[in-house]
């Protein structure tokens, strides 16, 4: 198993639009670079305000905050252990917490 799946429900998209918000919290951590350059591609339209990102609550430069961040790895790590008594699998647990919050399905590659 790639090391990335200690982080991760999917593959190792850097920049899928379909991560998690803990997903991209475990990216500013394991991979700052990357995290960074995925801000980069965010942007505000200057005639209507509106944002364009990846995670369609709130950007990257919001969700990096130590208080957000603390916020969404407390929830994730509650989430994960309330699961964690109905399998075994880390992976299983990870997409049943994921189900729980809503999340969106993986993209098609994923699926695969």
């Amino acid at each position: 198993m790639p090391d990335y799946y200690q982080w991760r429900t999917r593959s190792g998209c850097y920049f899928c639009f379909f991560q998690r918000r803990s997903e991209w919290v475990g990216l500013l951590k394991h991979h700052p670079e990357k995290f960074e350059e995925a801000k980069g591609y965010e942007k505000i339209n200057p005639q209507t305000g509106e944002h364009y990102t990846w995670n369609g609550r709130e950007s990257l430069e919001e969700l990096a905050a130590p208080e957000r961040v603390a916020e969404i790895m407390a929830k994730h790590a509650e989430a994960v252990a309330t699961k964690r008594s109905s399998s075994p699998f880390l992976l299983d647990v990870l997409q049943e917490v994921a189900d729980d919050e809503g999340e969106a399905r993986a993209c098609l590659i994923c699926e695969l």
